[in-house]
């Protein structure tokens, strides 16, 4: 997933002639005050001075990027335990796995319909414009300024532990926080500068990430198939032959299993916040969302089996990542202890590359659209980088501070919690969205794409309970210590912290709109209507 991971313990559009003639990037008013200069009205066409560079092998890549953590490796054993079974977790893994499929495409059809950077900010504006865009503004406040940069710090400020653990130096994990919190501002540095100055190098590297995370992947998925086939020997255990016997399916260890489950899929969002760079949108969008998580199901599935034809599930070591048990079992501890560390490293890596590349272009589109002030600044595109300089350095900075402001031990754990935290309510508005846009705007010429609506609610109703479910008491997983915080503070705090920023949507879409006449929201309808009345001119003519 893209979010927090435990620490180690010890484009251009093919429409019809006319909607390709559309004009980018007009000005708002002269009588705009300076730190609005910059907002424009987004048009149907494209996201102006942004070069499309993404192809489909990248766009699969931004989502493989951000999908694929370190959760695999460990998440399984947790679900296992939870379940009671690992047939039964198999099952929810596949369930999971088919409704997270149904909330990426749902984004899929949303992303042609409306191809400009900005991802679930966009489409919520589409989908909810009343009160004043009040769910969209919400949601650029929360991901731009906490959520995303928070989970860049908890993911950069860990990476360093996989590797200090191949090289055989637990001490550095142990006592040397703010040493892995320096390395990884060090780190974060460098790929952002990566992302200032170049798009193609940084595709690059995200596409070289993506397929060091696809060959780990690979090594244990195809051993698991050789495991499931009888090609490799085995000692034959209860893990299979057991059934569904001894299945615990309560309401607290459902809760918990399935929290867990959804966060491990999480990630694929992240190509929509960068759509208005994909070439060919509506033929590269779906197509990259379909590919990538069916690729990730097909993997995550065989990798379970992997898992539980090698480690019994009394033999569940939860001070160990359940991959390294696996590969110190089947490949010998040198796989298991230097070479799947330095995966999952890279891994994380991986994660965070793709966190800034999307989360530049989420600051860009806040500023440029108007939700947050300044968009003169954070919509500027580099003449010569032909990136968001600008809003990349904010990401940049608010990122160090989440790095470095929480003191070691309860409170940075906490900001780990955080991050996930108010993110389903956002994805269940959003797949909602699909169903009311499909009644408002049933013959939207630039709906290219149309997803699952049956998936689309089950995705729907899945994260907004998922997000109730944050309140419900955990179930214990044996062998793991209790939390010592209380299980509610993260997401009364995150319940807070959406509620805090109706305060900045007050200030800036009445009281300043008031007094200033700057219509910031009016581009929402006009983008729907410029691409309805010339589909309509074109019918007529």
């Amino acid at each position: 997933m893209s979010g927090a991971y435990t620490p180690l313990p010890t484009d251009a559009l093919t429409t019809s002639t006319s909607l390709e003639r559309i004009s980018l990037g007009r000005s708002a008013s002269d009588e705009v005050p300076a730190e609005d200069a910059g907002v424009r009205k987004p048009n149907p066409g494209s996201d102006e001075n942004l070069r499309k560079e993404i192809g489909l092998l990248s766009a699969s890549s931004i989502i493989i990027g951000q999908v694929v953590g370190s959760g695999i490796y460990s998440t399984p054993a947790s679900v296992a335990l939870l379940c009671g079974t690992p047939l039964m977790a198999l099952i929810l893994w596949l369930i999971s796995g088919i409704v997270s499929l149904g909330g990426a495409l749902a984004s899929a059809e949303l992303g042609t319909m409306f191809p400009q950077n900005g991802g679930m900010i966009r489409y919520l504006a589409h989908a909810y414009p009343r009160p004043r865009a009040l769910i969209a503004t919400i949601m650029a406040y929360s991901v731009t300024f906490f959520c995303r940069p928070a989970a860049i710090a908890a993911n950069v400020s860990i990476f360093a532990q996989y590797f200090f653990f191949a090289a055989g130096r637990r001490d550095y994990i142990e006592d040397r926080d703010y040493l892995l919190r320096g390395i990884g501002a060090l780190t974060m540095t460098l790929l952002m500068i990566l992302n200032m100055v170049s798009v193609r190098w940084s595709l690059r590297l995200l596409n070289a990430f993506a397929a060091i995370k696809m060959l780990t992947l690979l090594v244990v998925s195809f051993t698991g198939f050789l495991l499931l086939v009888g090609a490799i020997k085995r000692t034959p255990g209860t893990n299979w032959s057991r059934g569904f016997s001894g299945t615990k399916l309560d309401a607290q260890s459902f809760a918990s299993a399935m929290t867990r489950l959804f966060w491990s899929w999480e990630g694929w969002s992240n190509v929509g916040y960068v759509v208005g760079e994909v070439k060919n949108v509506k033929r590269n969008l779906p197509l990259s969302l379909g590919l990538a998580m069916s690729t990730l199901a097909v993997l995550y599935i065989l990798a379970n089996v992997a898992y539980f034809s090698v480690i019994p599930l009394e033999d569940i070591d939860n001070g160990t990542l359940l991959a390294a048990q696996f590969m110190n079992k089947v490949f010998g501890k040198t796989v298991g202890q230097i070479i799947l560390p330095i995966c999952i490293g890279l891994s994380i890596l991986g994660v965070v590359m793709s966190e800034l590349f999307g989360g530049g272009r989420l600051m860009y589109t806040a500023g440029k659209t108007g939700f947050v002030p300044y968009g003169a600044v954070l919509g500027e595109i580099h003449p010569r980088f032909g990136t968001p300089i600008y809003a990349l350095a904010i990401i940049w900075a608010l990122s160090l501070v989440f790095l470095f402001a929480p003191p070691p031990g309860k409170a940075f754990d906490l900001l780990v919690d955080l991050v996930q935290e108010g993110m389903w309510y956002f994805y269940a508005l959003t797949a909602f969205g699909v169903i009311l846009l499909r009644r408002r705007l049933p013959h939207y010429p630039l709906r290219r794409f149309r997803s699952s609506l049956v998936l689309s609610f089950l995705f729907a109703a899945l994260s907004f309970l998922l997000g109730i479910l944050q309140f419900y008491p955990p179930a214990e997983i044996p062998g793991k210590p209790k939390p010592e915080l209380p299980y509610y503070l993260a997401p009364l705090l995150g319940v807070i912290f959406m509620a805090l920023c109706i305060i900045p949507w007050y200030l800036r879409m009445w009281r300043y709109v008031n007094q200033t006449g700057h219509q910031l929201l009016s581009w929402i309808e006009d983008e729907e209507q410029e691409v309805l009345q010339i589909n309509n001119d074109d019918t007529s003519g």
